[in-house]
């Protein structure tokens, strides 16, 4: 028996060792490690040598070229696209997913999925190479409902951030080791309980590869200067049967953005974005739930504070109840300062402190889905919805019910413009 149970030892680590050493050299001989040549916009001036084996993603990072990967290089936002003029990589079925067979010709793909291994010429635009990596300083980080913090950072005047509503900032994300024991040092007393029922503090939490970029939409508008505001939504692990799945991981950036204090340093580069404000007459309506609420407010206070609109502008905005409501003071006084501004509020799951405060559980305009409460409430009684302008932005259930509802009253989809951060 212990005869059998040795040999069967044997034959296992020889099986391994086996295994590993052609793992090994498959790698050395088919991913180039050694230093690879990057020249851009056949300018040798451009000319990088970066790292073999890594992504082309992350190999222009290191050289300071942020390309825009909201998704975090999970080929899920299809923004990092880069026309590669020598030396293409093969097509994949993620580029045949994203690209026209004319721009796979021409050489496009996702950064994200390419591994460095030759020399590469690539096409940039000037954009681009002008973008540089921001250092700011964190002025404060609390949390504004139970899983969502208004992350407000300061960036040096000399940055000369120039971005309009709808755009994002990428995170560049470090080494960081947090606890969520020390989060509660930035986060009110009230969300303590949700917190501690889900046994969600005293956790230890570590990240140990510096190529992770993350990237959220800015929630300050540009006469803000430069003070830039973020909402960031915390991943937690997913929550079955009852409990938090703990072996699955946290988010990496947000819980390195929920982990920072006040004085902290962080690194951003951008902006960056595509879900900018048409300009027409047409009326504006904004669906939007939880952590949109960013990409809402920038639209809204830069339309009233700067621009002063005359157009028909109304916010539906969902949260689960009024413990997770956030900007309502802001967006309560423009309706008051406004005649052409309106602002809805609709819980989905309001507490017994608020109906005890009057809130009203049945009316559908203000408790349910919001998508139901915005169509009995306003999109039933418009007469020609196709004609508006539709600003959607929220979780992913929340953006598929919405998107299916406008399409059901006839909007076509050129006029909604969805910040689709689920990806």
């Amino acid at each position: 028996m212990y005869e059998v149970s040795l040999a069967s030892i044997l034959a296992f680590t020889f099986v391994g060792i086996l295994l590993s050493g052609m793992i090994l050299f498959a790698r050395r001989k088919f991913i180039r490690t050694e230093p690879c040549k990057i020249e851009i916009n056949e300018s040798p001036d451009l000319t990088k040598e970066v790292e073999g084996g890594k992504t082309l993603l992350a190999a222009l990072l290191d050289e300071g070229i942020a390309v825009p990967s909201p998704c975090g290089g999970k080929a899920t936002c299809k923004q990092c696209r880069v026309q590669v003029v020598k030396g293409a990589y093969d097509i994949l079925e993620t580029d045949r997913a994203t690209f026209s067979p004319k721009e796979l010709k021409e050489g496009w793909r996702l950064s994200c999925q390419c591994k460095v291994k030759h020399d590469l010429g690539l096409k940039l635009p000037e954009s681009l190479l002008t973008l540089k990596e921001i250092k700011g300083k964190v002025l404060s980080n609390r949390n504004v409902a139970t899983f969502i913090k208004e992350l407000v950072i300061e960036v040096p005047p000399s940055a000369e951030i120039k971005y309009v509503p709808g755009d994002y900032m990428q995170f560049h994300v470090p080494r960081y080791k947090t606890n969520t024991k020390e989060w509660r040092e930035t986060m009110d007393e009230e969300y303590y309980e949700d917190w501690e029922n889900c046994d969600l503090f005293g956790i230890e939490i570590e990240h140990e590869d510096e190529d992770t970029i993350r990237a959220y939409s800015m929630a300050s508008y540009p006469e803000e200067g430069n003070i830039l505001k973020f909402n960031v939504r915390i991943a937690t692990p997913p929550f079955m049967k009852g409990a938090f799945d703990f072996g699955i991981p946290w988010g990496i950036c947000s819980s390195y953005l929920f982990g920072l204090k006040e004085g902290d340093g962080i690194r951003l580069s951008g902006p960056y974005g595509e879900s900018h404000m048409i300009e027409s007459d047409q009326e504006l309506v904004f669906l939007i739930g939880g952590a949109g609420a960013s990409f809402g407010r920038s639209h809204i206070m830069h339309l009233f504070k700067t621009e002063k609109t005359q157009r028909k502008v109304s916010l539906w905005y969902g949260a689960r109840s009024l413990k997770e409501n956030f900007y309502q003071e802001d967006y309560e006084a423009l309706d008051k300062q406004f005649a052409n501004f309106t602002y809805h509020l609709v819980l989905s799951q309001p507490t017994e402190q608020d109906l005890e405060g009057g809130w009203p559980k049945e009316d559908p305009v203000k408790t349910g889905f919001l998508f139901k409460a915005f169509e009995e409430g306003q999109l039933k009684k418009m007469e020609e919805p196709e004609d508006a302008l539709y600003f959607v932005c929220g979780p992913p259930l929340h953006n598929q019910s919405v998107m299916k509802l406008l399409d059901d009253y006839g909007v076509p989809r050129e006029n909604i413009v969805l910040d689709d951060f689920g990806n």
